[in-house]
């Protein structure tokens, strides 16, 4: 190592600074640490889609000798279901779209913009049904309103009613629990924007005359173009490729969707169909595609800023007697999303038989808790749910730190790949993970174990958590980094040392929300199940789809509580980081003193 004189000194720093940050496309040698994320993430995320597209020109089963076709195309787009599938498709997402943007939005209106009470329960609300999976609210609900044994129908019925008044297991049953799930996620993607609002846009549009129900259309609608175009997509992504709810809600109804028509060619099918699966999937995908660029374009020229230098208002307005209304919407939301199907569960649970009221037991939860088979699978779930969430984690905030680094295209394309399969419904990328490690040898062993099944799940969360790194990372400020590399230290000791220590409490936000969709996720586990990597979900399904929804309900109790106590483990440990980071700053600054 050469040593600068100190007049020197000055004049050298800013060209290594500009060689680290233009290394990437350029003919110098790459950062180790951007080429192992690189090589990692087109692992984990282009490969699997590239295999997939394979898949659908092959007339045999991954991993088989086979010849190319497009009889799989042809199979799958001129079957006599295949209209009717597309149909219920499109109605199912249209409708997820329209509600759980309207709902996020109003929610995101009435915590951000007003003073109702309550409000401040709306945030952790969300939160947990968002994390909470999908299968809860189609378990739970298929019990709640079931006809005639559900909790809301006996109710009914002992206050006079002359029958069911709620089946579920219909399109507004569909719907109405899709859509709840995805308000969760439509409000987190608009709260943000909903607050940056500058309220005196508002004021003049109501100063020039207009009423308040034009100048939420003609004013604050219009200006969150981008931010609700995110909500829209996802809706529509979640409606159209969800699995859980359409499997048990859907199926005894007749509506079949396109999850359903993918899981029936893979499953229900002697030989598998795989060709016809792909080529589904292929279209799901296009689907999505289309949806992004249509974005792009109507969204491309246009001026969304409503964050200005002067005059900038977001404070909450009191709105009168509408705000009684609006923590009625609260509490109603929060009794159906939460409050009725955990009670569903649990009474549910306590029953000998489901729908048999009146006599409570803990048979159904000894059942469970002794089976091996139970056991075995909460073992497997557990360990899938907390490395799934650590590695898409760890991997998330180190794409997110290099692209922010080194500032390079080849930097940023970890992120980017991450981003490739944010839209791919979680059956598709079962599918897809299927052929790619199928088709390789070196890989095949790994096939109908729990590795395969939670390296899978790391992909399909890894955007989540990408999401939130992005934002922790951005909050550091670049003197940091500055530091360490005058201090010596190369990027993966500033990442371990400084930027890691810094964002603890959101890595560990992150580690638990990505390893509770892990565990809870049916999507991908259902498409890979062997007797040796069954998780808790995959059984719960099956115990329903043998009636023995006592049985499930249990299961998915225990399962609950074992979420709930990492949930609280995560709140300790978050605090206690918070807690001493306090302490070390009021010693630095007594210090000081």
């Amino acid at each position: 190592m050469t040593t600068a004189s100190p007049s020197a000194a000055p004049s050298a720093a800013p060209p290594a600074r500009s060689a680290t940050a233009t290394r990437g496309w350029s003919g110098r040698a790459p950062n180790p640490m951007v080429v192992a994320l690189v090589l990692v993430a087109a692992f984990l995320f282009l490969f699997p889609v590239v295999m997939f597209v394979v898949g659908a020109f092959r007339t045999a089963a991954p991993g088989l000798p086979g010849s190319w076709s497009v009889r799989g195309f042809v199979d799958a787009y001129t079957s006599p279901t295949m209209w009717p599938t597309l149909r219920n498709s499109v109605v199912l997402s249209t409708s997820v779209l329209i509600i759980a943007t309207s709902a996020g939005l109003f929610f995101a209106w009435v915590v951000a913009r007003t003073t109702t009470p309550l409000r401040r329960l709306v945030t952790p609300m969300m939160v947990l049904v968002f994390a909470i999976p999908p299968l809860f609210f189609a378990l739970s609900w298929s019990m709640l309103a079931n006809d005639p044994a559900g909790m809301i129908n006996k109710a009914w019925m002992a206050l006079g009613g002359g029958g069911a008044i709620i089946n579920v297991q219909s399109w507004y049953g569909l719907i109405g629990t899709s859509a709840m799930k995805a308000t969760a996620a439509a409000y987190l993607l608009l709260l943000g924007p909903v607050m940056a609002i500058d309220r005196a846009l508002e004021e003049a549009s109501l100063m020039s005359g207009a009423g308040r129900l034009r100048t939420l259309v003609r004013v604050s609608v219009p200006s969150l173009g981008p931010a609700l175009t995110g909500p829209m997509i996802l809706g529509f992504v979640v409606g159209i490729g969800m699995l859980d709810m359409p499997l048990v809600l859907g199926l005894p109804a007749g509506i079949r969707v396109f999850p359903t028509e993918i899981y029936n060619y893979i499953a229900n099918s002697t030989p598998a169909k795989y060709a016809q699966a792909n080529a589904l999937g292929l279209l799901l995908i296009a689907i999505v595609v289309v949806l992004v660029l249509v974005q792009r374009r109507v969204l491309s020229g246009r001026s969304f800023a409503t964050v200005v230098g002067k005059s900038y208002r977001a404070d909450p307005a009191d709105i009168g007697w509408r705000k009684y209304p609006c923590a009625a919407a609260i509490l109603a939301f929060g009794a159906l999303a939460l409050i009725l199907p955990l009670a569903q569960l649990v009474v549910g649970s306590l029953q000998p038989y489901f729908g048999v009221y009146g006599r409570w037991t803990l048979a159904n939860y000894q059942t469970v808790w002794y089976d091996p088979a139970s056991f075995s699978a909460f073992q497997r779930t557990i360990v899938v749910g907390v490395l799934s969430g650590l590695v898409a984690s760890g991997f998330a905030f180190a794409a997110a730190y290099v692209a922010r680094a080194h500032r390079t295209p080849l930097a940023r394309a970890p992120m980017g790949f991450t981003w490739l399969l944010w839209g791919v419904p979680g059956v598709t990328l079962g599918l897809a993970m299927v052929w790619a490690y199928l088709s390789v040898p070196g890989l095949r062993s790994l096939y109908a174990t729990v590795w395969i099944v939670a390296i899978a799940l790391i992909v399909l969360v890894t955007p989540i958590a990408a999401r939130l790194g992005e934002g922790s990372i951005a909050q550091l400020g670049a003197e940091l980094e500055e530091s360490a590399r005058v201090a010596g230290a190369g990027s993966v000791r500033t990442f371990l040392d400084i930027v890691l220590r810094l964002v603890l409490p959101t890595f560990l936000l992150s580690w638990f929300v990505t390893g509770v969709l892990a565990a809870g996720n049916l999507d991908v586990p259902i498409l890979m199940s062997s007797p040796n990597n069954r998780t808790v979900p995959l059984m719960i399904y099956e115990l329903y789809s043998n009636s023995s929804l006592a049985e499930a309900a249990a299961l998915f109790c225990i399962l609950l509580g074992v979420i709930a106590a990492g949930g609280i483990i995560i709140s300790i440990v978050s605090m206690a980081i918070r807690r001493k980071e306090v302490r070390t700053a009021w010693a630095r600054s007594s210090s000081r003193a």
